[in-house]
């Protein structure tokens, strides 16, 4: 693998552009028509055999979908800055049908390797100060409202240089290799609607992670990283009855003062001795005015658990809570899922593959080689993850050092993209450990 590690560094300048394109073209949620149609252009390039569509995305299952106006507003968009063998990808993706599955068969007897890199933007507007060096060296985000303050566009590049390496020397390699690239992962609304398609149906192994979060350090990596949260987002919208205040306030049903009490006793819910709980109501809006009893309010909530079960039991007590205070005061409600996962650990085979390919690789220190992580947070790979171990399969979720100029969904959120090449190293050496001793 020692030639692979200088195949890197001989790519490294068309690693870093290829990671400022992307940075350059941010897109949201559902409406990466531009990106999913560029990857899939190269990885077919590649010799992948790519998919899209309805075979990748179960469309009933999306959450989170966004306007239709603004799905064809980005649409329209991609298309601009599509060249035509691109934008033949396109046809496949209607009505937000996007992200992408490649796969390559080394017709070798081996396991099913799969990776997942995610590829959508966060809803922040990039810094435009002088300091900000996408903004210094012009590949800031050329939208307004939308940008890759996360690092995806860095996940992107790892799993296109990945797929590279890997194509290139598929002699070496045995099994097959599935690359998932996922949309919708901000606000976790993308991977349910995949893993319903059947995306990781099969796999062996799924690999994945990100760059930086609690991984800050450059040439340093997280081998395993535990305690992914499961969460449920949902919006709840109440319909009550407008009454004048004074006049007859007994004839209106007050959906303000109903969705004040939700709120508060969702904060009250009684904590699970089984492990970590968490419930955020983040926006309550009500009311028409000052005078009226107000008919209308409106919730965007959240429960996270340290398991999915955890994460259940919230989300049930939520419920109750709903449905018994809109009977108290005679709200209707209507409660819509826009995002969620499954929570999870990864596996300490999959960990222990990663820390012996991190050991090997030239872009780590081996004394910046941490082996475990309690993340505390929520991750869309997390949905994929439980799916494979349901399955028998294993799977683990790593962490990539990197300084950061300012922390993720900043305005001003940049990385060090020498971090892109210890990703990619280690990445195509724990595809190629998985297999190497099959069938020898």
């Amino acid at each position: 693998m020692d030639q692979i590690s200088q195949r890197i560094m001989d790519l490294k300048d068309e690693i870093v552009k290829t990671r400022r394109y992307f940075h350059s073209h941010p897109e949201t949620g559902w409406f990466t028509f531009f990106t999913t149609a560029v990857i899939a252009n190269k990885m077919a390039k590649m010799g992948f055999n790519v998919k899209l569509g309805k075979e990748v995305v179960d469309p009933d299952a999306r959450q989170g979908l966004g306007s239709k106006e603004d799905c064809q507003k980005y649409l329209k968009r991609a298309k601009t800055l599509l060249n035509e063998e691109q934008a033949k990808y396109l046809d496949k993706m209607e009505d937000g049908l996007t992200g992408l599955v490649a796969e390559i068969d080394t017709k070798k007897p081996g396991k099913l390797v799969a990776f997942r890199f995610d590829i959508d933007g966060v809803d922040v507007t990039e810094c435009k100060e002088g300091t900000h060096r996408p903004f210094k060296d012009g590949f800031r985000a050329d939208i307004d409202g939308i940008t890759h303050a996360c690092g995806h566009d860095g996940h992107i590049t790892i799993g296109l240089f990945t797929a590279k390496l890997i194509s290139e020397n598929l002699d070496k390699f045995k099994g097959k290799f599935r690359f998932i690239f996922q949309t919708a992962e901000e606000g976790t609304r993308g991977a349910v609607a995949m893993e319903k398609a059947g995306v990781v149906k099969g796999v062996d192994y799924l690999l994945g992670g990100h760059i930086g979060f609690q991984a800050t350090t450059m040439k340093g990596i997280i081998c395993k990283t535990d305690k992914l949260l499961a969460t449920t987002k949902f919006d709840v919208t109440l319909t009550g009855k407008s009454a004048h205040a004074a006049g007859a306030p007994q004839e209106g049903n007050n959906a303000l003062l109903a969705a004040a009490q939700m709120a508060l006793n969702m904060h009250g819910i009684t904590r699970n001795a089984k492990g970590v709980t968490r419930i955020n109501v983040g926006v309550l809006k009500a009311g028409e005015g000052r005078n009226v009893i107000a008919p209308n309010a409106y919730l965007a909530c959240e429960t996270r658990g340290e398991t999915t079960e955890l994460n259940e039991f919230m989300k049930n007590e939520c419920d109750k809570i709903i449905k018994g205070v809109s009977e108290i005061y005679g709200v209707k409600y209507e409660v819509k899922v826009t995002g969620g996962t499954s929570g999870g650990d990864s596996d300490y085979e999959v960990a222990q593959i990663y820390e012996n390919a991190a050991k090997q690789s030239p872009f780590i220190d081996n004394d910046k080689i941490e082996n475990e992580l309690s993340f505390g947070a929520c991750e869309d790979f997390a949905h994929f993850m439980h799916a494979v171990q349901n399955q028998g399969g294993k799977s683990s979720y790593l962490m990539i050092g990197t300084t950061l100029k300012s922390g993720h969904h900043s305005s001003k959120f940049d990385f060090d993209e020498d971090s892109l090449l210890a990703g990619i190293d280690v990445f195509v050496r724990s595809a190629y450990a998985i297999n190497k001793d099959e069938n020898k």
